[in-house]
């Protein structure tokens, strides 16, 4: 049951990084992932929430923390390149 919790975390913050990062249309929100995945991994290493982390697991925040700067900064850079919708005239 755990392990589903830990996937739905995991999965939720790749969704949230580049979603808010295309809301909020600002470059400053492309920090946002190089806060959020080494903190998430910080608390798993200290037992501060689930069990803790395994082998490698330096290379997985490495990982994710790239992947989340990667598909924030696209969908940053995705959301500043629309056009703004039509004025109703």
């Amino acid at each position: 049951m755990l392990a589903v919790l830990l996937d739905a975390v995991v999965y939720g913050l790749l969704l949230a990084c580049p979603l808010i990062g295309a809301l909020v249309r600002s470059w400053l929100v492309v920090a946002l992932p190089i806060v959020v995945w080494p903190a998430f991994y910080l608390g798993l290493n200290k037992g501060w929430w689930l069990y803790g982390t395994g082998d490698g697991w330096q290379r997985n925040a490495w990982f994710f923390t790239l992947l989340g700067l990667a598909t924030t900064a696209v969908s940053v850079t995705a959301a500043r390149n629309l056009k703004p919708p039509d004025n109703y005239s």
